[in-house]
């Protein structure tokens, strides 16, 4: 409850038996970045500033073991809507998006499971990213994970088009697929540097745990559906058939 020494008593006592402590949310969408993030602590009140400084800022937490000591915070502002009291300071908020991450990473075993992939769980974070950047249907996220698990089993380029995109937003350029980034898994291969979003639980779930299907392409249609094809020449007739 926030009081304040001007209050009459009256009113004091009736704020405290209405049992309504002074509270606010913050919803952090799964597939954001951290530029959305920053847009939604600033619009409830935090200066800019202060919210770059908690973003550069090191945490001593458990989830963010393994993560580069350069890389930011992109990957880890958990998707989901959260409470708070009334004067929280930034660190209060990123603790507990914090630990609402690494407990359910921790519940659904996904450490352990990305590992079952050859990958740590910052690549685990990683790879989410990019399934949630190119789909937004849970269904789907099993299938274009073990696309791209396929594809790097099988040494060749992502060909993900969301994390060149990524990539020309951090350098301020217009996307392109010959775009010269790290970014850029048109070109070059394996996982880029950092996440590409904030991956939401089902994406994480994907990641770990992809289909059993046995696809190397999909392509976004103009319908809004996602179709998988085996061999380039499927792909290029699905492109065809279902995108202008």
């Amino acid at each position: 409850y926030v009081l304040e020494k001007n209050m009459a008593v009256s009113v004091i006592v009736g704020h405290l038996e209405s049992g309504k402590p002074d509270e606010f949310a913050l919803t952090f969408l799964p597939g954001g970045t951290l530029s959305d993030a920053k847009k939604v602590l600033t619009a409830a009140g935090y200066p800019a500033g202060a919210v770059d400084t908690a973003f550069e800022k090191s945490y001593d937490h458990p989830l963010l073991i393994g993560r580069p000591a350069d890389a930011d915070l992109e990957g880890y502002i958990y998707g989901d809507t959260y409470n708070f009291y009334t004067g929280a300071s930034l660190d209060d908020v990123m603790v507990k998006l914090f630990d609402h991450m690494y407990e359910d990473i921790q519940s659904k075993g996904l450490q352990q499971a990305y590992a079952a992939q050859g990958m740590s769980l910052y690549q685990g974070i990683t790879f989410a990213s990019i399934v949630q950047s190119e789909v937004s249907n849970k269904a789907d996220m099993p299938v274009v994970s073990q696309v791209f698990h396929k594809r790097l089993a099988e040494d060749i380029v992502l060909g993900s088009d969301v994390t060149f995109i990524y990539g020309a937003r951090k350098l301020g350029v217009a996307p392109t697929v010959a775009l010269d980034s790290p970014y850029n898994t048109r070109v070059l291969k394996g996982l880029p540097p950092t996440p590409v979003s904030n991956p939401g639980i089902d994406a994480l779930v994907a990641g770990a745990n992809p289909a059993a299907t046995d696809y190397l392409f999909f392509v976004a249609g103009d319908d809004g559906k996602t179709y998988f094809s085996k061999t380039n020449e499927e792909h290029e007739q699905a492109t065809r058939d279902h995108c202008m």
